[in-house]
């Protein structure tokens, strides 16, 4: 039981090889180009401009610069050098970029730039944040790291290709939810009772939020299709995917992280006034953990309303702009939607405050050892 009490340095570094090697294969496992409607995108590198003219500049493009550029592209496991026609935004040799075309065979093959490759950038500021993390909050923050990787390998091993697959989006949810806070428990805190406080009032509260949010889902008639990537994905997949679901299950995967936060925050508040005072107990104990808990409500419920606030600020932005009455903004179902997922996610995190001081008073037992 000692061995599991704390994280163990070669488990945690079995769990980060196994949940890298699993985002590798997802992530390069499969096709070297991806199919869009009848023409395909590859990754490349610009060799040289060839040629830059500037044109007039149409209502949706970016630049009034068009080039004519020169890129390796690797089709289907070889590289070959392509004429690419650039009219996204100007770029010079060396750059990585993301090219769509079709393979017609010379002289009708036609080439264009479609993104610019921001991996490098991402990369530089992965490596920043991991070594900030290492500076701040040492071994703890870094295994905490460990259990983020994880739950990237969860989702794209696990959730994402049981929903494509025809599987209960709820459900798998539900299953991923709680395998990514085991194992993100587990390299932060180790097996105890105080993290299995957390996992037992994490768990009831994700049963509730799931039955609510699936209960209101159905109730509002929400279609799942408010964000313009449903549609895309609803005719893909022949409508054999329940876009309700989905939305289920992105509400329980989206909530699970700061409900970690929430009930290791108030186990740790409970075994701490007992280390303190070991005469407190029952309902004394749960009393003066929850006044720790009513501040940590109000902070996290306030922090919560204002990032689902700033996700949707373009969109308000624009109804604003073109005068909608504020009740028909208020029902439409992208905004009705996003208030949703706002009340029922904070009616999850009110819930695990006194869920999880419930479970850890309990657990506390007659004795602080």
């Amino acid at each position: 039981m000692t061995f599991l009490s704390r994280p163990n340095f070669f488990v945690v570094m079995a769990i980060l090889a196994l949940s890298l090697g699993a985002i590798f294969y997802a992530v390069f496992g499969g096709e070297s180009s991806v199919n869009l409607a009848d023409e395909k995108i590859f990754e490349g590198k610009v060799l040289k401009v060839i040629e830059e003219r500037t044109v007039p500049n149409p209502v949706g493009q970016r630049s009034n610069l068009e080039q004519e550029l020169l890129v390796e592209v690797g089709l289907y496991g070889k590289k070959e050098n392509k004429t690419v026609l650039n009219d996204f935004v100007p770029v010079k040799a060396g750059d990585s970029i993301y090219v769509q075309g079709q393979l017609l065979g010379e002289p009708d093959e036609v080439f264009y730039v479609l993104d610019i490759g921001r991996k490098k950038g991402l990369l530089w500021l992965a490596i920043f944040f991991t070594a900030l993390v290492g500076v701040v909050s040492g071994k703890k923050g870094l295994y905490a790291l460990v259990g983020l990787v994880f739950s990237f390998a969860v989702i794209f091993l696990f959730i994402i290709p049981k929903i494509l697959g025809g599987s209960n989006p709820i459900l798998i949810g539900l299953a991923g939810a709680v395998l990514i806070l085991v194992v993100a428990l587990y390299v932060s805190y180790g097996f105890n009772r105080k993290s299995l406080s957390a996992l037992i009032g994490i768990s009831i509260t994700l049963l509730i939020v799931g039955l609510m949010a699936n209960y209101s889902i159905s109730a509002m008639h929400f279609s799942g299709f408010s964000a313009e990537e449903a549609i895309y994905l609803s005719s893909q997949t022949d409508n054999s995917l329940s876009l309700a679901g989905i939305l289920v299950a992105g509400i329980l995967i989206a909530v699970i992280g700061i409900l970690d936060d929430i009930a290791v925050t108030q186990a740790s508040t409970v075994f701490s006034l007992v280390s303190v005072s070991g005469e407190l107990r029952g309902a004394k104990l749960f009393k003066k953990a929850m006044e720790v808990g009513k501040d940590h409500i109000s902070a996290v419920i306030n922090t919560l309303v204002l990032a689902y606030t700033g996700a949707a600020l373009p969109l308000l932005l624009l109804l604003t702009l073109n005068k909608f009455p504020l009740g028909f903004v208020v029902n439409g179902e992208i905004i009705a939607e996003e208030i949703a997922q706002t009340l029922i996610s904070s009616s999850g995190l009110v819930l695990a405050v006194p869920i999880t001081t419930a479970v850890a008073v309990f657990l506390v037992g007659r004795n602080s050892k």
